[in-house]
Order: C-alpha cells, then sequence, then structure tokens
C-alpha cells in the first residue's frame, strides 16, 4: 500500500459579494465562503514529497477565479430583480415586490451550490495542467470541498416601509423626530439649570457689591479716616479717600502723594475681596459653559428640523407632509429666538467680566448692576419652554403618520 502526504490550502471568502449598492431594494446578507484544496500525493518507498507551494497557490488562485465568475453572476442577478422590484414598488404592487425578493433568494441558492461543483471542476483541471509539468502531481489525489454561510435574500426593509406609506419612509422620519425630541427633553432640563445658574450669579455678585462697600470702608479706617460719610460710589470713591486721608495730617501718611495712598488702599480691598470674587467669577463661567451647551443643543435641533422639513418636501403623497413641514417651521423660528436670548446672556456674561476685571475697583458699582438687569431681559426661559410644545407637536404629528 503506498505512502501517502496530504497538502491542504485553505481559501477563506469573507464576503462574495463585494458591491451591494447595486441592488439596494434586496436585503442580500452577507455570503462566507471557505474553500479547502487537499493535495494527496504517493510513493510505494518513503514518504512522499507534499505538493509544492507554488502549485497550491495556482490551483488557490483558479478556485477564486470560479468564485469571482460566480460572484458576477449573482450580483447580475440581485441587480436585475431590484430594478424589477422598484418597478413594481412605483406601481404599489407589494405582495408581487416581496414574491420577487423570493425568486431572487431561490436563484441564489442555487448559484451558490453550482459553484461548489464547478471550483471543484476547475481544481482538478488545474490539477492535471500542473501534472505535465511536475510528476509528482501526475498522479496525485485533489479533494476540493467548498462550504458557506447564507441567510437568504429579502426585500430590504426601507422598501417595504416606502411601498406601505406610498413613497414615506416613515422610519425615517420617526428617527429624526426621536432626536429631536431627545435634544428637546435636554434644553428642557437645562433651562431649570439655567435659571439656577442665572440667580446664583445675581445674587454672588450683589453680595460681591456689598463686600467691596465695607472693605474701602474698613481700608479708609486703618488709614486713619474716621468720617466715611458722603463718599462717592466707585471708582471715585477711591481718589475721594486717599485724598481725605492726606487731609488727616497723620504723621503714618507723611511722604505720601494721593497716588500711593490709594494704591495702598487698593491692596487692602483686594485681600479682603479676592475669595468672595473668586466665587462669582466661578459663577460666571458655569452660566457660561451652560449657554454654550444650550446653544450647541438647539443647533442640533435645527439641523434635524431641516433634515425632517427636506424629507417632508420629498414626500408629496404623504397628506400630513404640509402639517409636519409647518410644525417645523415653527420649531426653526423658535430655535431663532431663542438663540437670539443666547446672545442677550452670553453678550452679558462677558462685559460681566470685563467689567470685574481686576476685582472691579476701577468699575462703577451702577454698570455692573446695569449689566446684571440686562440678563433680565433675556427670554431663554420663555423661548426655551416654548421651543419643547412645538417639538412636542412635531413628534405627535411623526408618530400618527406611522401609526
Amino acid at each position: 500500500m503506498p505512502n501517502k502526504t496530504v497538502t491542504k490550502r485553505t481559501l477563506d471568502i469573507v464576503d462574495l459579494i463585494r458591491d451591494r449598492k447595486l441592488f439596494p431594494l434586496l436585503d442580500v446578507p452577507p455570503m462566507r465562503i471557505k474553500v479547502v484544496i487537499e493535495v494527496t500525493t504517493t510513493a510505494l518507498i518513503g514518504t512522499p514529497k507534499p505538493a509544492p507551494e507554488a502549485a497550491m497557490k495556482r490551483l488557490e488562485a483558479v478556485a477564486q477565479a470560479t468564485l469571482d465568475k460566480y460572484e458576477d453572476t449573482i450580483t447580475s442577478e440581485c441587480q436585475k430583480f431590484s430594478k424589477k422590484i422598484s418597478d413594481l414598488l412605483d406601481a404599489g404592487n407589494l405582495k408581487e415586490a416581496i414574491a420577487v425578493a423570493d425568486t431572487v433568494n431561490h436563484a441564489v441558492k442555487n448559484a451558490l451550490l453550482s459553484a461548489e461543483g464547478a471550483a471543484s471542476k476547475a481544481v482538478e483541471e488545474a490539477r492535471k495542467a500542473e501534472g505535465q509539468k511536475d510528476k509528482l502531481l501526475k498522479e496525485a489525489q485533489v479533494k476540493t470541498v467548498m462550504t458557506y454561510t447564507f441567510a437568504g435574500v429579502k426585500i430590504a426593509t426601507h422598501a417595504v416601509k416606502l411601498a406601505g406609506s406610498h413613497g414615506a419612509d416613515v422610519t425615517a422620519y420617526i428617527g429624526i423626530a426621536k432626536a429631536v425630541f431627545g435634544i428637546g427633553m435636554e434644553i428642557k432640563q437645562q433651562l431649570k439649570t439655567e435659571e439656577q445658574l442665572k440667580k446664583d450669579l445675581e445674587a454672588g455678585i450683589a453680595s460681591y457689591l456689598e463686600l467691596r462697600k465695607t472693605k474701602i470702608m474698613e481700608a479708609a479706617k486703618s488709614q486713619g479716616l474716621t468720617d466715611t460719610s458722603n463718599l462717592p460710589g466707585f471708582p471715585e470713591v477711591i481718589k475721594a479717600v486717599a485724598e481725605r486721608v492726606i487731609k488727616t495730617g497723620k504723621e503714618a501718611i507723611k511722604g505720601k502723594d494721593a497716588g500711593q495712598i490709594a494704591s495702598d488702599i487698593k491692596n487692602l480691598m483686594f485681600k479682603g475681596i479676592m475669595a468672595k470674587y473668586n466665587d462669582v467669577e466661578k459663577a460666571r463661567k458655569a452660566y457660561r459653559e451652560e449657554t454654550t451647551k444650550m446653544r450647541q443643543h438647539i443647533d442640533k435641533v435645527s439641523t434635524q428640523a431641516d433634515k425632517l422639513f427636506a424629507e417632508m418636501k420629498k414626500a408629496p403623497n404623504l397628506k400630513e407632509g404640509v402639517k409636519i413641514g409647518a410644525a417645523c417651521m415653527q420649531v426653526k423660528a423658535k430655535v431663532t429666538r431663542l438663540a437670539q436670548a443666547l446672545d442677550v446672556s452670553v453678550k452679558f456674561l462677558d462685559e460681566a467680566q470685563t467689567a470685574m476685571k481686576d476685582m472691579g475697583l476701577d468699575c462703577n458699582d451702577e454698570t455692573i448692576l446695569q449689566k446684571i438687569a440686562k440678563v433680565d431681559v433675556s427670554t431663554i426661559l420663555t423661548e426655551g419652554a416654548g421651543l419643547l410644545s412645538n417639538i412636542k407637536s412635531v413628534y405627535d404629528l411623526v408618530q400618527a403618520v406611522a401609526a
């Protein structure tokens, strides 16, 4: 009995079909194919040599070329039937379209079954050709086994939905509406935070200003000024205190001019109000950050509303499309007004930072108070609440279409 040596080579194709864009109305799952080529060489005496690596590569290439032809065949069939399904859907014949998809499924399975035999035959013929050049392969035996994984062709889900809604991709609308609604709920939560952050900042600035008044009086008394009545507001108060201190004629201030004394008073105040200023600036930054996040959310709402409006224009047969489009426009209008309200707040926050630069020692109290008052004219809370109502209207209309 002759001795045998078996040489194996495996061709593993993750997916036979490489371009599914050619048949968009068919759901064709991946077709994984594995081809195992076994070449058995024999010898009466001793261990036979294995089949040469180069020859095995050529046999694999033959199997690959055979499967490439079947890929072309299957792709061509799917493309042809996808066009037929499209025509049927345009005519409103959904049942017939689904039946065509079943036909494609059988055709693909038959093609895969044929591919196994074709690959086996092609490899055997290639082995014979190799045997003309290599005595070792002349008497060799070749075995080709092909296995495949294929779940079956179906009509694409979106095609069914398009047919069922007369050209309206309801699932796409629901997805957009849900995205808008989700962002709307985020804005609703942010509105609560925004209101509190605004209150925190206003309270912080008010107490900071009160502390600043207290500290200038303490600084004045530490410089020997006992009478602090009838002093002007900031920033003139610092100069006024310095001039009054000089008039006291105390030994401690001899040789100093008003500018030097004013600088001393500023330094004393600076230390006294540092902690409170830091608290106010922290509150200002928190509020600024929240307005930035809200702006990002309303930008997303605007984008999604545009997207949904565009979908409505593409679905002329959807009778609710006009209502949904109009609701989208209301959302867009509300978003615009909310953005304007945010602009008011952001401007206030930037101006507040400028006003309080260098601890606000050079800023008039009235200026800071006026800037605080500006934020009260902002309609963020009102516009934001109205936006959520408009968003819900869009969502309800789309859900009604889906139903």
